[in-house]
């Protein structure tokens, strides 16, 4: 393209529109020098200290990344912004910078050496061995986007402020009487009976007339609905493409053999054999039995009462052990039983019947392997410069088939396909690349347009054209006439089901019994585990249920629906704590200390503001984020 220009420079059409942009940038470029100030970039002021952009952009970072983690996908600024995200970060900025001044007030400082040793000992930086690790220091600064005087920094002040907030909450503890009513309110356990109505206990419900099935079409027509779909033409090419085209020379397959040599490493395996029993008394019987000359498995079956599967753990290596056992394993020699080793599991009596040797893998059996490896790695390579002549061939005109063609993409036609991947026969519609990329590119690529071109997670690169757009539309009665009637007769019987819990539930009176009632009707009660107000997976209690039945009394009965059926619970018992150990309060009270901490914290960084004035620049802060 460079080219092309170079090579018309001299015609009096291109003279011309060179100096139409030399006159538009001494009308608006060289203007702005004189008559606009740099734009003001601060979002908010802590008694005259600045917070700018960038440093809220720095502070947002890893936020997003946490986030994104959380929820699975990529959040961007628009949606923190919407979720309160940014607020929130700018928020602890202005905390960090309220909490500095009041550092700086008075006047408190560390030495180099309390940093150097903060840093150290941080266990996040040991290596196996437990102490300070240079590598895994500089693995984690990278991960957070941050170099190491950036971090000292960092700890440099984060010290005092802790330092700061320490003074004003120490001694803080939480009153006996709140950590005794918080642990009553959660470990109170109560006992449900409960008859369950599944919706397929009805049988099979009547044919609807045409008005009941008209009426019940018209107040669901979301789920009749077809959804929107996009035809969209495709082009790609994958690593794998292009590396079944590469030739590796025999000299970079032997340099490569030569550099990995530590992976082509096999190391020592055992052949291991264990008795395992749950107690040490066991442990020490099967000791006892094996000096006697007894047999292994017989020993293990009858003494440590052991499932005959897990004796045999077969050839492992060092890493494939727990520590402790495998320290005894590769001390071992052949057919030598250990002593008795305790582990969480129980106690392990362990023996070696074949010691497999480390072994180096040769040139030749890992040939293919490095060949494979090499040729993905330069077509990777590769494919980052084609996807940079596809974006000059598409910003120079060329229709995506015509660049597809020139740089040797492979083209793929979608007619129809839904956001969730599905054509309109309901089957998935087979891509080249990671369908969940490539149909996130295609539902925020408008009609007509071509989008960027993109790199997929597994290497691959793509671009597409987005060929038309269908919006969601009404399928029509008769089109899910089969599927209305199914629906209809679905909603019938869970109505019908519903009914007769609440029937069923009429039917007990004060100091009847649900399961008796029940009992008369040929239903089958089951009665509850004691299950905890935040036992959402108890067993055999309906998750919606439990918050119903914590609001009853005894002999209360509540009644639910949902998608398997309808259910009719009784309250039999309430399982109420009595006044706890010492140490059993000790999640609460920590909860309860934590909170009186924070909230103290909270009310310690406001006062502050009396001294250092807070402003956020609004308009800024709207602007940049």
């Amino acid at each position: 393209m460079l080219q092309a220009i170079r090579s018309r420079a001299g015609s009096v059409v291109v003279k011309g529109l060179f100096a139409l942009l030399i006159l538009t940038f001494g009308i608006w470029g060289i203007g702005d020098i004189f008559r606009n100030r740099p734009t003001d970039t601060t979002v908010a002021t802590v008694g005259g200290q600045s917070i700018d952009a960038n440093a809220l952009q720095t502070a947002l970072q890893p936020a997003l990344e946490r986030l994104g983690m959380q929820l699975g996908t990529q959040v961007d600024l628009r949606q923190a912004k919407q979720m309160g995200v940014v607020e929130q970060v700018l928020g602890q900025l202005v905390d960090h910078r309220l909490l500095d001044q009041e550092v700086r007030r008075m006047q408190l400082d560390i030495s180099d050496g309390v940093i150097r040793d903060t840093i150290t000992q941080d266990p996040m930086f040991h290596g196996p061995g437990g102490a300070f690790d240079r590598g895994a220091f500089n693995t984690l600064l990278a991960a957070n986007h941050m170099t190491e005087p950036q971090y000292v920094e960092s700890v440099r002040r984060e010290i005092p402020r802790a330092d700061l907030l320490l003074a004003v909450t120490s001694g803080v503890a939480a009153p006996s009487a709140i950590v005794d009513r918080l642990y009553r309110y959660r470990d109170e356990r109560r006992v449900a009976d409960i008859v369950t109505l599944p919706d397929t206990g009805v049988g099979d419900a009547r044919q609807p007339s045409d008005a009941e099935l008209t009426k019940f079409y018209d107040a669901h027509q979301d789920t009749f609905r077809a959804p929107e779909y996009r035809g969209f033409s495709l082009a790609s090419l994958t690593p794998s493409d292009l590396a079944q085209k590469i030739d590796v020379a025999e000299a970079k397959l032997k340099s490569a053999y030569d550099q990995r040599q530590d992976e082509f490493v096999l190391p020592e395996r055992r052949d291991v054999q264990q008795i395992l029993a749950p107690s040490e008394d066991q442990a020490k019987a099967a000791e006892a039995a094996l000096v006697a000359g007894k047999d292994w498995i017989g020993i293990a079956r009858t003494i440590a009462g052991q499932d005959p599967q897990t004796i045999d753990l077969g050839l492992m290596k060092r890493e494939e052990l727990p520590e402790q056992l495998a320290n005894v394993a590769f001390s071992l020699p052949l057919d030598k039983p250990s002593q008795p080793i305790k582990s969480p599991l129980g106690w392990h009596i362990l023996r070696i019947v074949k010691i497999v040797p480390p072994t180096t893998q040769s040139f030749d059996e890992v040939r293919a392997k490095l060949r494979a490896d090499l040729a993905h790695n330069e077509a990777v390579d590769r494919l980052y410069t084609i996807a940079n002549h596809v974006d000059d061939a598409l910003a120079g005109g060329a229709t995506l088939d015509e660049a597809a063609t020139q740089l040797g993409l492979k083209k793929t036609s979608v007619a129809s396909v839904d956001e969730k991947g599905l054509g309109h026969d309901g089957k998935p519609v087979a891509l080249p690349v990671p369908p969940p990329e490539v149909l996130k590119l295609a539902f925020g690529t408008d009609e007509g347009r071509t989008s960027r071109v993109t790199q997929a997670s597994d290497g691959a690169i793509f671009v597409l054209h987005m060929d038309k757009i269908v919006p969601p539309t009404m399928r029509p009665l008769a089109e899910v006439k089969a599927k209305a009637i199914a629906a209809w007769q679905a909603e019938k019987r869970k109505e019908l089901v519903a009914k007769e819990a609440e029937a069923l539930a009429a039917e007990v009176k004060p100091g009847m019994q649900l399961s008796v009632v029940a009992a008369a009707k040929g239903l089958k009660t089951a009665t509850s585990a004691p299950f905890q107000r935040q036992s959402e997976n108890a067993a055999g209690v309906p998750p919606a249920m439990v918050d119903k039945l914590f609001a009853a009394k005894i002999g209360g009965v509540v009644t639910l629906s949902d998608a398997t059926g309808s259910h009719v619970a009784q309250l039999a018992k309430i399982e109420a704590p009595q006044t706890a150990a010492k140490g059993a309060t000790g999640e609460a009270s920590r909860e309860v200390t934590a909170g009186i901490g924070a909230d103290l914290s909270e009310e310690y960084t406001r006062a502050l503001r009396a001294h250092f004035p807070v402003e956020v620049h609004r308009e800024t802060l709207d602007r940049l984020f």
